[in-house]
This record gives C-alpha cells, structure tokens and sequence, in this order.
C-alpha cells in the first residue's frame, strides 16, 4: 500500500508540477478524446483480445521475475507505477473537468477494477511470496474475468458517462 500512495502522489506532484508539458502542451485526456469516444463503435471481441495481451503480458512478466528470484522487486515496481499512473490521471481529469472528471475517472475504471486490482494483488502476493505453482491460477482466472468485464461491461458505462459530461 505504501509503494501505491508513493506512487500516487509522485502522479498528483508530477501532474501538478509539470502540467504544461505534461498536460496542457499534449492534449493529454482533453474534450476532444472525449467526444471522439462518444462516436466509437467499439469492436468488444477486438478490445478483449488487446485487454488480455495487456492484462496477462503483465501478469507473466511478473511471474517471470517472480522465478527468476526478483519477484518482490517486480511487485514494488508494479505498484509504484500503478499508484504513478492513477495519480496522474486521476489528477489530470479533476484539473480538466473538476467533480465531472472524478465520475469520468469513475467511468473509465469501472467496473473491471473491482476484479483486476484484487486479481493482480494475488498475484503480486504470489510473486513476492513464491507460494505454489497451483495457487497462480486463482488470480489469473480473476484477472481474466476483470479483462471481460473491461470488453463487455466497460464500455457501456464510458459511454454512459461522456455521454453526460459531453453530449451537445
């Protein structure tokens, strides 16, 4: 938990400090992504496939360190960089659109987190603690499961959301 708020706080401070060249000077998460989003047809099968490389390359990489003897570094590492990345752009849509960017946050996380953070901190606990070969395909099965939501379930409710903070 300490390694995801250092990491979230180093996305807030990174965002806050460096907003021009980080968010104003590149359109970072701007109106226009999102009105763009509205008009997509989102080919759900595509996305699943793509949502799985990304999930499940991530997971094997960490499995991967795990043993090679470096899982613990690779479990800070994920962490850190988790806690980075919601931090910056948890920050950049609440500059951008205020309590609107929370709900787009929202949106966009919603509801394949609620599988996906649980299912990769099995694994990362797996990773750090070189628990048994059998106990790795309980958080993989989860982690696939987030990956359905975020094809299937997700989009619906993105759609819903900038829908409401961008509809002309």
């Amino acid at each position: 938990m300490i390694l995801f708020l250092t990491g979230f706080l180093a996305g807030i401070a990174a965002i806050c400090l460096f907003s021009d060249p980080l968010m104003e000077s590149t359109g970072f998460l701007d109106p226009s992504l999102w009105t763009r989003m509205q008009l997509l047809e989102i080919n759900r099968n595509g996305l699943l496939l793509y949502s799985l490389r990304q999930r499940l390359g991530a997971a094997a990489f960490l499995v991967l360190l795990a043993t090679a003897g470096a899982g613990e570094i690779g479990a800070a590492g994920f962490l850190f960089f988790g806690g980075l990345s919601a931090g910056a752009v948890l920050t950049t849509l609440s500059a951008r659109y205020g309590l609107g960017g929370i709900l787009l946050f929202s949106g966009c996380v919603l509801p394949h987190q609620l599988l996906l953070v649980p299912g990769f901190l099995l694994l990362l606990d797996w990773c750090a603690r070189k628990l048994e070969k059998r106990k790795l395909l309980i958080p993989l099965a989860v982690v696939i499961t987030g990956c359905l939501l975020e094809s299937y379930v997700n989009p619906i409710a993105l759609k819903v959301v900038t829908g409401l903070l961008f509809s002309r």
